[in-house]
């Protein structure tokens, strides 16, 4: 099965978080990430061995580019949603490409995506102090 990884999930993964890797490197599939969750990694870097560490993060991983149709899809649901809820323009994103793609979403921030009919899926046990 195809999954959608959201940011929380690769920092877990990129803090050494033994559930966070032992499961992904469970899957058999290679899974995927948005290029604006790439990019919110690289905007938590502090130096050049950071990014390095990202960059060998994500290589093995499937980078998705939304297409017109689904940054037109965020833009809807960012609209309607925002004044309500305060979500956030890439949480609006990673929905619509999740929704337009019809893949499971592995995060544990689900209150931001509770609106939106995804197939959310949290893949490893989290404990409460991390």
């Amino acid at each position: 099965m195809k999954y959608l990884l959201d940011t929380d999930i690769l920092i877990d993964v990129l803090r050494g978080y033994p559930p966070a890797i032992e499961w992904l490197a469970t899957l058999t599939e290679t899974p995927a990430v948005i290029s604006v969750c790439v990019m919110e990694l690289v905007q938590g870097c502090r130096s050049k061995a950071d990014l390095k560490t990202v960059e060998q993060l994500i290589a093995p991983l499937e980078v998705w580019y939304p297409t017109e149709s689904e940054m037109q899809l965020a833009h809807r649901e960012f609209a309607a949603r925002f004044l309500k809820t305060r979500l956030s323009v890439i949480d609006a994103i990673v929905a619509a490409v999740a929704l337009a793609r019809a893949t499971p979403l592995c995060t544990f921030n689900t209150r931001h995506y509770n609106d939106f009919h995804l197939e959310l899926c949290q893949p490893y046990p989290k404990a409460q102090t991390q």
